[in-house]
């Protein structure tokens, strides 16, 4: 609508234009209005710059980050603000921020294991139940020490040794409740002292015991040797007298008492075995000192819950160990040698004494021997190896296929049973049974084992311990004939495999069957199954084998006599458990890490897609996260910083696994391994990453012994869209941009209470203003009632802050000059901002003077999210006092060797170099990743809600004064904490001392000013942005009520074919939270010119291809709203959607910018466009990139301001050069051509001077004056001019005197402009109408003939005859 079209009802000058070549509107001395996005800075309010120092300081310094997999840059708002303020001190720029924020979607939160509580070892010693244990082990007397790397192959095959310890009811490492540790622990884990000095694994432990009592002699047996006594953790005393009494009986001597795991002198026997060598009595105390570490990490395990992740319990336990007896005994079985004679079951005749019985099994079976040191070992579980002798067949030799007696060789194992029919000996009934079933074995026992002592540790009950060894029936080489044949023995082996689930079918019906049942191949009865016997059908009186399939195969071997001795030894003591010792409830299942799952948002899927979606909200589960802490990973449930593993499946069941840890300084820390970002890493490759992690509060728990290890289960939570019912996601980041701010400064502690004073609130909104700075409050004085503010940075340090603002000599008081409201300004306005970083929020008691005699003595706790149930949020630990020289700073695990102290002794803190509450010195633990923002509990309805709730998490704050600790959340001035997690708790941690009046002793912490001192921080900043997009949400499709915007919307009443879940919605009739919407809101905040005076206007990262929608409205708000400016728009000159710029086929030609121009149908002399793209550096990381000209023109029109005019072009030569390394394209005379006539400015490239600007066109269609820069900005800047001059006139007499004036003030500015060069002639006309006298009007015209850009220079070169005269030409 044009100006002299409108209806204007309050006073004014308005000015309006008439291009009588065909002309439009408006321009001035440059100021220049951005709406665009930076890396800080204060969101949608244009903010004045007069520097680059201060734009950097304010909005961030030039970054050349691009969106992902495109060429648009993300920061372009910075390099034009670089390039134009090195020519101009006017700078308006507004932040764009988002509008929609986004689901996170699922996550995973890594916990710790919390240390076990002392306190509860200590309740549970005190009804301690002991128990005695004894067990036997045999070894061969070969000679040599034994050791952990022989002892397995001296005892036992494989784990056989393990399983035969952890197994035993009686052992040491069991008890009613079963063994507390697994049996890779007991012969792998190495165990420490209380010096954290390694002890050996158990084996290690078990070896010295048999070294001990052969005198270190394998050939040699003494028992005088076993005179050693060894503890475990504590024993009630009682126990140990008993042992101790048993051990001199035995040897004659005086026991050797050993405390092999360094518990406390007050837990060990004393010298006599009674009690404790302290004379006092135990005390809980006792259980928390250093030197039970050792006891603590190396016999209580953690028992985790997969399932809940809330399981809090250790098991462990205490022994003690001692050699109680010993014997010898001796056979004469090695060196078993094959015979070479060996088959299936049909080989070999079945009336052949030594024949293998045939029909028994399956033909085709393989032999299956293992031999460990000549000793014929156990197989598998699934088959095994075992010893039989052979022996006369039954019924005169005549074996009967498929009949079961005792003439047929027989596996005898534990569940396998077979013996004869009630028929006499010559039948091969039961009276027979004894004549052929073995009855002596090499080193077998006749009870029935069936076990050698090659193939496993034999293990006996208490009662056998005394006979050991006389139980077995030993083998010489001749004295009992075998088969006939005396001076070697003879040996057949049978290897049965797959023959699980074994029994016998007898006389008693089973099923129906009787026992007269014939035998048939495949026979299928109830539960009886054939199990492959074959063989004649007559047979009767038989007993079957019930189960499955048995195989075998049979081999027959020889050996040759030498005898072999074993040590028979009984190792016995007492043990005690602890089923469940509580661990550290404080610590327990605490969030240490959180993971996300990679995805992208695109324009159907109207939200982010997950690489791993986990739970839709269906039930069904896709893909998932998972913690390995097993085998090789399995330290990291003893130390936090040990590496594990990481599981990613996705929902295309594609797995990837990494090896990550949590210690910072290694190179597979997990930060390192996953990324940070959405888009950091391939997500295909690496489907999660990192959201937040906390390893300075890890390691400060870790070294104060409060966490052990990482949980083996992550606690899950869904995305929030698929979460409606439970609203317990830990995803709703679905709102828009947030401003961080800090917890309430809170006063002295006055009686029971303090009162909130004020909070800081960041000018810098988003994310990055979290880390942007952080507030010290200072020199605090009782005595003055006085303090000061110091803005610092947020990453300085306290002995080298870095000092952004301050503020001295504050008070509480409103009516004082220093009062604080007034030195740093407030959000309301109330006060006039002062400061550039931060402002105040007061309460209401200081504004109205309640509190003026009140001083900062804190700050409340920060809000925080909860997670799963029974996990633990992590916090941020506060330092609460200065260490004095020789403080304990912390007392990691273990004394140190000697029994010397390893705890960290402080040196002193230097009390200007260091500051209470936010801190980096001793005693505090700050993860900046707790300062982000968290998201909020999941609203009622995801589709309409905006906003959703505050979870009900709150950390402590902090208190100068020790005796704040009185002040609790849900109570006096709290009582509206009460919904949260610190109900019932103290609100603060708190200093070392009073902390209300002046401090007059030196001995006070707080006497010396420079000690009043504490920092915090804002929090909770958040851009708003969708994190799971490649670009934005800004180009037309995502309009309210487009496409794009019904793909994540839900459908409603107005849109009913909506098909998202939420990520839009409406947020009036006509705008959506969509970033289209975004970048209009930062847009329109320039509409109004009388509030912010601009000339020329730029919207970096859009453009008229992919942004038209967005472009139009621009020129719209230019053209009628503000009237007053040019606006420079971008043309793409290659396709920015792409990842790289080496594909030429996505480079846009001259000709299809002009295509692309006429496409869009702009038609303004307010806007001006160019072409093409230029090459800059970013000095901060040294890289280049392609940008708009944008900056560059920008640059061009300042400096055309002040070297001349702006009615001057801003091209060519002398105010036209681009400062760029190159431009993308250089243009050839034709290029230049076409983009000239399709009404875009060409980026030249000469050789002289490089790129530079040869155009000064508008986009106006039409040709006239105003279709050229230079005359858009003359009228531009005379209408600013002549507006300037006639508002003094307003409200003055309506007369001749008054157009006289008019006259007088605006002829000489036109005059001047015509001595100027930016006219030619000029002529002002004034209407003496009575009409518009009557209406209180005075219409003007004023004609000018702007002065026109030279920009054609065309010479005719005539060649003339030496001797022509140019006067006669």
């Amino acid at each position: 609508m044009a100006e002299n079209q409108k209806v204007f009802v309050s006073p004014g000058v308005y000015t309006a234009e008439k291009d009588l070549t065909f002309v439009a509107q408006s321009v001035g001395v440059t100021t220049l209005g951005v709406a665009g996005e930076t890396k800080k800075g204060p969101a949608f309010e244009p903010i004045f710059i007069d520097s680059f120092d201060k734009f950097r300081n304010r909005f961030g310094d030039t970054d050349p980050e691009k969106y992902t997999e495109s060429q648009i840059p993300k920061f372009e708002t910075s390099f034009i603000a670089r390039s134009y303020l090195s020519q101009s001190n006017q700078l308006f720029v507004t932040r764009v921020l988002g509008l929609s924020g986004y689901d996170a979607g699922p996550s995973w939160q890594l916990l710790t294991i919390g240390e076990l509580d002392e306190l509860y070892v200590a309740s549970g010693s005190t009804g301690q139940t002991v128990s005695a244990w004894a067990d036997r082990i045999y070894v061969p007397l070969t000679g040599g020490t034994l050791n952990s790397s022989n002892i397995y192959t001296t005892f036992s095959n494989g784990t056989a040794f393990a399983d035969a310890l952890s197994g035993l009811t009686t052992s040491p490492i069991g008890g009613a409740n079963g063994p507390f540790r697994t049996a890779e622990q007991i012969t792998g884990e190495t165990w420490y002292d209380g010096d954290g000095d390694a002890v050996g694994t158990l084996v290690d432990e078990i070896s010295h015991f048999v070294n001990a009592t052969l005198d270190n002699d394998q050939n040699s047996f003494n028992i005088t040797g076993a005179t050693e006594f060894y503890q475990y953790g504590f024993i009630a005393s009682s126990t140990t007298s008993q042992q101790y009494a048993q051990i001199t009986g035995a040897t004659g001597l005086p026991v050797d008492s050993y405390n092999r795991l360094g518990i406390s002198t007050n837990l060990t026997a004393g010298p006599t075995g009674v009690g404790a060598s302290a004379p006092e009595s135990i005390r809980s105390a006792d259980f928390s000192a250093d030197t039970n570490d050792g006891w603590y990490n190396s016999l209580f395990d953690y028992k985790y819950d997969v399932d809940s992740c809330t399981n809090s319990c250790y098991s462990g336990g205490a022994f003690t160990m001692f050699a109680s007896s010993a014997s010898t005994a001796t056979t004469y079985v090695e060196g078993a040698v094959s015979t070479g004679v060996s088959g299936s079951s049909d080989d070999k005749a079945s009336t052949n004494v030594y024949a293998i019985l045939p029909d028994l099994i399956k033909p085709g079976s393989s032999t299956h021997v293992v031999n460990l040191n000549g000793y014929t070992a156990s197989t598998s579980a699934s088959s095994w190896t075992e010893w039989s002798f052979y022996g006369a067949a039954t019924n005169g030799g005549n074996n009967v296929p498929g009949q079961i007696s005792s003439g047929n060789y027989f596996s005898y194992s534990s569940g396998t049973e077979s013996w004869g029919n009630a028929e006499g000996a010559a039948n091969g009934g039961s009276l027979a049974l004894s004549a052929y079933q073995p009855t002596v074995y090499p080193f077998v026992g006749t009870n029935g084992t069936g076990s050698t002592l090659s193939a496993a540790v034999t293990t006996f009950t208490a009662a056998q311990y005394s006979g050991a060894v006389s139980d077995y029936q030993l083998q010489t080489c001749a004295g009992t004939s075998i088969g006939g044949s005396s001076p070697a023995y003879t040996a057949v082996q049978v290897t049965l495999s797959g023959f699980s689930n074994t029994g016998l079918l007898g006389d008693a019906s089973v099923n129906g069957l009787a026992n007269s049942l014939t035998y048939s191949p495949g026979l299928k009865a109830g539960s009886v199954v054939a199990n492959g016997l074959t063989g004649a059908t007559n047979a009767t009186n038989s007993w079957f084998f019930t189960g499955n399939s048995v195989s075998a195969f049979t081999t027959f071997y020889t050996g040759s006599c030498s005898a072999v001795t074993y040590l028979g030894l009984t190792l016995s003591g007492a043990y005690a458990n602890y089923s469940c010792v509580s661990a550290n409830t404080d610590y327990h299942n605490m969030t240490i890490a959180t993971l996300r799952s990679r995805g992208e948002s695109t324009l159907t899927s109207g939200g982010p897609v997950y690489k791993i979606s986990a739970s839709t909200g269906d039930g069904y589960k896709q893909g998932d996260v998972n913690f390995d802490c097993t085998g090789t990973y399995n330290d990291v449930l003893r130390d936090p910083f040990a590496n594990f593993g990481i599981s990613a499946k996705t929902d295309e069941g594609v797995v990837s696994k990494f090896t990550a840890s949590l210690d910072s300084g290694k190179k597979n820390y997990l930060s390192r391994v996953l990324g940070r970002k959405v888009f950091d890493r391939e997500a295909n490759e690496i489907p999660i990453f990192v959201e937040e992690i906390y390893p300075n509060l890890l390691k400060y728990l870790y070294r104060r012994q409060k966490i052990r290890g990482i949980n083996c289960c992550l606690c899950y939570r869904p995305a929030a869209r698929f979460n409606n019912t439970l609203r317990n996601s830990l995803g709703w980041y679905m709102n828009e941009w947030q401003t961080p701010r800090t917890p309430y400064v809170v006063s002295e502690l006055r009686g029971n209470e303090v009162s909130r004073l004020f909070r800081f609130i960041s000018i810098s909104d988003g994310t990055a203003a979290n880390r942007e700075h952080k507030i010290s409050i200072t020199n605090i004085s009782f005595e003055r009632v006085e303090f000061d503010v110091v803005i610092r940075d947020f990453y300085d340090t306290d002995a080298n802050p870095i000092v952004f603002e301050k503020y001295t000599r504050c008070s509480l008081d409103p009516t004082a000059p220093n009062f604080i409201a007034r030195k740093i300004g407030t959000s309301d306005g109330e006060y006039e901002l002062k400061s550039t970083f931060t402002m105040l929020e007061l309460t209401d008691p200081v504004i109205e003077g309640d509190l003026k005699d009140a001083i900062p003595s804190g700050f409340e706790g920060y809000k925080f999210r909860k997670s799963c149930s029974s996990t633990v949020n992590p916090y941020p630990k506060w330092k609460t006092k200065y260490f004095t020289p020789g403080e304990v700073v912390f007392d990691p695990y273990y004394n140190s060797a000697g029994g010397v102290s390893n705890a960290s002794i402080s040196a002193g803190d230097n009390l200007r170099k260091n500051y209470l509450g936010f801190s980096n010195g001793d005693g505090a633990a700050i993860d900046f990743d707790f300062f982000e923002y968290k998201g909020f509990k999941t609203p009622t309805s995801v589709c309409t809600d905006s906003t959703g709730s505050d979870w009900p998490i709150l950390t402590q704050g902090f208190h100068m004064d020790s005796g704040a600790t009185v002040v609790i959340a849900g109570s006096g001035s709290y009582l509206t904490e009460t919904a949260t997690t610190l109900s019932g708790k103290s609100m603060f941690m708190v200093g070392e001392a009073n902390f209300r009046t002046e401090p007059t002793k030196t001995t006070d912490p707080y006497y010396k000013i420079q000690s009043r001192k504490f920092t915090l921080a804002p929090y909770g900043g958040f851009d708003g942005w969708d994190e799971y997009r490649k670009t934005r949400t800004n180009p037309d499709g995502y309009r309210l009520g487009m496409t794009g915007y019904k793909y994540g919307a839900c459908a409603d009443a107005t849109y009913t074919d909506a098909t998202g879940l939420g990520s839009f919605k409406k947020i009036s009739s006509t705008e959506s939270n969509t970033d289209y919407d975004a970048y209009k809101q930062a847009i329109h905040t320039f509409e109004n010119p009388e509030a912010v005076d601009i000339n020329v206007f730029a919207t970096p990262g859009i453009d008229y291809v992919n942004n038209l929608a967005l472009v139009n409205d621009t020129i719209d708000m230019v053209e009628n709203e503000r009237a007053d400016s040019l606006y420079l728009t971008t043309t793409p000159d290659y396709n920015l959607y792409v990842n790289t710029t080496s594909d030429a086929s996505n480079k846009i030609s001259p000709t299809e910018a002009v295509n692309n121009v006429e496409d869009s149908f702009i038609d303004s002399n307010y806007t001006a466009t160019y072409y093409p793209w230029v090459l800059v550096r970013d000095n901060n990381t040294n890289k280049q990139l392609y940008i708009p000209p944008t900056a560059e023109v920008t640059r061009n029109l300042a400096l055309t301001d002040n070297i001349a005019f702006p009615w001057f072009a801003s091209a060519g030569y002398t105010r036209g050069i681009v400062n760029a390394i190159k431009a993308r394209t250089k243009l050839t005379l034709d290029d230049r051509d076409t983009l000239y006539v399709g009404r875009i400015n060409p980026i030249a490239t000469f050789s002289d001077v490089g790129p530079i600007i040869f155009g000064n066109k508008t986009l106006q269609v039409k040709e006239s004056a105003l279709d050229r820069i230079n005359v858009r900005r003359l009228l531009l800047q005379t209408r600013k001019l002549i507006s300037a001059v006639a508002v003094r006139l307003l409200f003055e007499q309506n007369d001749d005197v008054v157009r006289q004036q008019f006259l007088d003030l605006v002829n000489p500015i036109l005059d001047s402009i015509r001595r100027d060069r930016g006219l030619t002639d000029f002529r002002v006309v004034l209407s003496d109408d009575p009409e518009e006298i009557d209406r209180n009007e005075m219409n003007g015209k004023i004609y000018i003939k702007p002065t026109r850009a030279l920009e054609f220079i065309f010479i005719e070169f005539l060649i003339t005859p030496t001797g022509a005269s140019f006067e006669d030409i």
